[in-house]
C-alpha cells in the first residue's frame, strides 16, 4: 500500500471514528442525522511524498481548521459534495512543470460519503481545477 493510500485510510479512520463519537454524543432527542452539516478531512501531499498537510473542513456553517473555510464550502456546494466534477477555472494558466501533488478528500457531505482522490501535475492544476478546496 502507498503511503497516500496509507495516509487516506488513517484520514477516513480519523472522520468515521469522530462522526462515531459526536453521534455517541448526541443526545436521544436528536438522533436524526443532520444532513446540512458536512465534514471533510483534506490532505495534500506534495513531489516525492514529502510530508502531507492536513486540514478539517466542515460546512453548513463554514468552519474546521481550513484557512479558507467558506471559499471552500462554496467550491464544493458548486457540485454538491462531487469532487471529482470540480472545473473551477477551466481556462486557467499553469506551467508544465512536472512536481505532482496529490489531493484526498474524506468525510460527509449533508449527509452522503465522500471519498476523493487525485494526482495533479503540479500545485498550480490542482488549485486551478479545485480552487480553495485545497489550498492550505
Amino acid at each position: 500500500m502507498t503511503s497516500v493510500k496509507r495516509a487516506a485510510v488513517s484520514l477516513f479512520a480519523f472522520c468515521a471514528a469522530g462522526a462515531g463519537i459526536l453521534a455517541a454524543a448526541t443526545p436521544a432527542a436528536a438522533t436524526t442525522a443532520d444532513t446540512s452539516r458536512s465534514t471533510l478531512a483534506l490532505m495534500v501531499q506534495g513531489p516525492n511524498s514529502q510530508q502531507a498537510r492536513i486540514t478539517l473542513l466542515t460546512c453548513g456553517p463554514a468552519a474546521g481548521t481550513h484557512p479558507r473555510s467558506a471559499d471552500a464550502c462554496a467550491t464544493v456546494a458548486t457540485v454538491d459534495g462531487d469532487l471529482a466534477a470540480l472545473d473551477v477555472q477551466p481556462d486557467g494558466f499553469c506551467t508544465r512543470e512536472y512536481q505532482p501533488v496529490t489531493a484526498t478528500a474524506t468525510g460527509f457531505w449533508q449527509g452522503r460519503p465522500v471519498l476523493y482522490g487525485e494526482t495533479f501535475p503540479n500545485r498550480c492544476e490542482m488549485l486551478r481545477e479545485t480552487g480553495a478546496l485545497f489550498d492550505f
